[in-house]
């Protein structure tokens, strides 16, 4: 008998709370209840269910691939800078220590995972076709060997491709760059006609102002007669 009684004395204690919770905040307050805190994560009367308000996550839309624009710096050894690139009416080489007006603008896309290497375009050319910058001959370039590889104005040639030939003298690559978003350096990475990234340095001579690559500079000094002809690595930097 007690135990009919007090699951009759249950039922009846839930019966209340359910009835009380089933209420209104307007009728809450009306019998001097407390009202209920609000309940978040439900579609509103009227409204639909959407992907955000079920909990779904969105796929984030993927970045563009950056673009940068201005001209070439070229640090010397020493830290100084040198200058920036000439823009030649007959192409790309060399310091420019003339007016602003001279200097090359360049332009290039770095990739989204922002790896790999790039092409560099001339957005301002004064030479009339060939507008991007890069290699343009096919030497091995090795430690120990004094070869050296021309800088210049080249045709787009594809990512990790050798020197591709391009009339009768020359043989040109463009995809050999690699850019420091945090410094702004760009360094070159030279393919061997075997089709392996060589060792890569920028060197200057400042005997005749001209630009190149090699991958040995002690190696490529020592093969010099003439004192004049040596060279020193110089680095390029964006200047935005």
């Amino acid at each position: 008998m007690r135990v009919f009684v007090l699951s009759c004395a249950i039922a009846l204690v839930l019966s209340v709370s359910s009835a009380v919770a089933a209420l209104t905040n307007a009728q809450r307050l009306a019998r001097g209840l407390p009202v209920l805190p609000p309940k978040f994560g439900r579609a509103l009367p009227g409204y639909a269910w959407t992907p955000t308000a079920a909990g779904a996550k969105q796929s984030p839309s993927p970045s563009p691939p950056k673009k940068y624009t201005g001209r070439i710096l070229a640090m010397g050894n020493d830290g100084k800078p040198l200058g920036h690139l000439y823009n030649w009416a007959s192409g790309i080489n060399g310091v420019n220590f003339g007016a602003s007006s001279e200097d090359l603008h360049v332009s290039f896309t770095k990739p989204l995972s922002g790896k790999g290497l790039i092409d560099i375009q001339a957005v301002d050319p004064a030479f009339p076709e060939l507008c991007y910058i890069g290699t343009t001959s096919n030497d091995t370039l090795a430690p120990g060997s004094p070869t050296a590889v021309g800088f210049g104005n080249v045709i787009r040639t594809p990512v990790h491709s050798p020197p591709v030939p391009v009339g009768q003298n020359e043989a040109d690559e463009s995809a050999i760059w690699t850019f420091d978003q945090n410094t702004n350096e760009l360094k070159a990475h030279y393919v061997n006609l075997d089709g392996h990234k060589a060792k890569t340095t920028i060197a200057y001579k400042i005997y005749d102002n001209t630009i190149f690559f090699v991958g040995d500079i002690g190696a490529y000094n020592a093969a010099q007669v003439n004192p004049d002809y040596h060279v020193s690595p110089i680095t390029f930097y964006l200047d935005v």
